[in-house]
């Protein structure tokens, strides 16, 4: 894997990170207008690139990689839920924050953040693979992280949020339903029209810069100070983008699996921290700023961690 490319990826995904904390700082977006363009970029720019990555791929002799690929993806989520205990257990934090820090750690950007590093380096054969890491992210997040938060509340003595009813229904939103849509593309063969390729590459070509500088104006809204000061945050970060990633390589890679499936593995688990973890948290009455420190001290470190993690590979 050529190192000098993949630095190239992450410079260039930085670039539009700063220019939308660049928008942000001379105040030509807002809060109003940041949740307006968060929620159509989430529910409709991303989905269309999800199905973009499948259309006009030829599935025949794929299905022993995509069954892989689901192995991969069940072992991702034992892994993290897993890691999110041993985290907590090293890293001893206060009762209020033990279970944001298994939430943070579940919930990795496998979409916003994992989409567009992971097609920049593999090419956008892989969003089959990744499709299913989107599926499992939200089965698991409106059940799993929902109770987590839940719990994190209660556990820091105030009351839940609007709580996790109609989290079944939430479930069945834009992305889940791409996904799903996607493999019955990719898996069925069905032959799509070209004008509806042709729409979903323009569409899907949006998804990349604008979730970055969605990204880049997230950042612009944190407390540097708060987080910086915070060594606890700073050790899980370093366990979470680096060091579990790098056990995990190290032990799989003698395995004769795909390079390509393998690959998306290990990058998803060095994404950075899922901003909707901060928004669950709210939402459910928990300490959303013990997750707004994870989310923003992840990201910024995944322009280095990430070519480190490749390097792995």
């Amino acid at each position: 894997m050529d190192i000098q490319i993949i630095i190239s990826q992450m410079l260039m995904l930085f670039a539009m990170m700063l220019i939308g904390y660049i928008v942000w700082a001379l105040g030509w977006f807002d809060e109003p207008a940041y949740q307006k363009l968060s929620k159509i970029v989430v529910n409709i720019f991303n989905p269309i690139l999800v199905l973009n990555g499948v259309m006009g791929k030829d599935a025949s002799g794929d299905i022993s990689l995509i069954l892989q690929n689901l192995g991969f993806v069940l072992f991702f989520y034992v892994i993290l839920m897993a890691s999110g205990f041993v985290f907590v257990f090293l890293l001893r934090p206060a009762r209020s924050e033990r279970r944001l820090y298994r939430l943070m750690t579940v919930f990795p950007n496998v979409a916003f953040m994992g989409i567009p590093v992971i097609t920049g380096i593999y090419g956008t054969g892989c969003m089959i693979y990744i499709v299913f890491y989107v599926l499992g992210y939200n089965l698991l997040l409106y059940t799993y992280g929902i109770g987590l938060a839940k719990k994190a509340a209660e556990d820091a003595g105030s009351r839940n949020g609007s709580g996790s009813g109609g989290a079944w229904k939430r479930m069945l939103n834009p992305g889940v339903i791409c996904a799903v849509a996607a493999i019955f593309v990719f898996v069925l063969r069905l032959s799509v029209p070209a004008p509806v390729v042709t729409f979903c590459g323009y569409m899907g070509n949006a998804t990349i810069p604008l979730s970055m500088m969605l990204i880049g104006m997230s950042i612009a809204q944190a407390d540097f100070k708060t987080i910086f000061a915070n060594v606890r945050v700073y050790l899980y970060t370093g366990m979470k983008m680096l060091l579990l990633p790098a056990v995990m390589i190290l032990l799989l890679k003698p395995l004769p699996a795909d390079s390509v499936v393998f690959g998306v593995f290990a990058l998803q688990l060095a994404m950075p921290v899922g901003s909707i973890v901060t928004l669950i948290a709210k939402e459910n009455g928990a300490d959303e700023i013990c997750c707004t420190n994870g989310i923003v001290l992840s990201t910024l470190a995944s322009l280095v961690t990430i070519p480190l993690v490749c390097m792995l590979l």
